[in-house]
């Protein structure tokens, strides 16, 4: 059964995403099914290796990091911004990862909090990029004389 909050996230994957797909063109929807990938495999290995966010949690470490070499790729490939935000935010999130590898005495709440946060920000550039683009207008050959 869903908490609250995973609910909530899912609701807004689906909706950051949905818009993403609905108002975007090609790099939105790459960028949409990263998100989407990333989540679904994140809950897989979360569930598989029974995370407790007492330490470094290795299977989502490492798709964490998978997944940044995906928004890196799409950043370059791209000609928008948002990429970049993404990136970034997510960047933020592995740096929750990292900050357990040094300091093993954080609480599991403060990791799984701070390690989950970037997903929202990552999503909301997401959208705004979507949001952001303008779609070409495609004129008939009758308008063209």
């Amino acid at each position: 059964m869903l908490t609250y909050l995973e609910f909530l996230y899912l609701v807004f994957l689906a909706i950051c995403c949905g818009y993403a797909v609905y108002r975007g063109s090609h790099i939105e929807y790459i960028g949409a099914a990263i998100m989407i990938a990333g989540s679904i495999i994140t809950a897989i290995v979360a569930n598989a290796f029974e995370t407790t966010w007492t330490g470094l949690e290795v299977g989502i470490f490492v798709v964490d990091v998978i997944f940044l070499f995906a928004l890196i790729h799409l950043t370059i490939v791209s000609d928008r911004f948002w990429p970049m935000w993404a990136t970034g935010f997510h960047l933020l999130a592995l740096a929750v990862h990292t900050s357990i590898m040094v300091a093993p005495e954080v609480t599991p709440w403060a990791f799984a909090t701070g390690a989950a946060f970037w997903a929202y920000p990552m999503l909301l550039a997401l959208a705004i990029g979507a949001h952001e683009y303008v779609r070409p207008v495609v004129q008939s050959k009758s308008e063209t004389f």
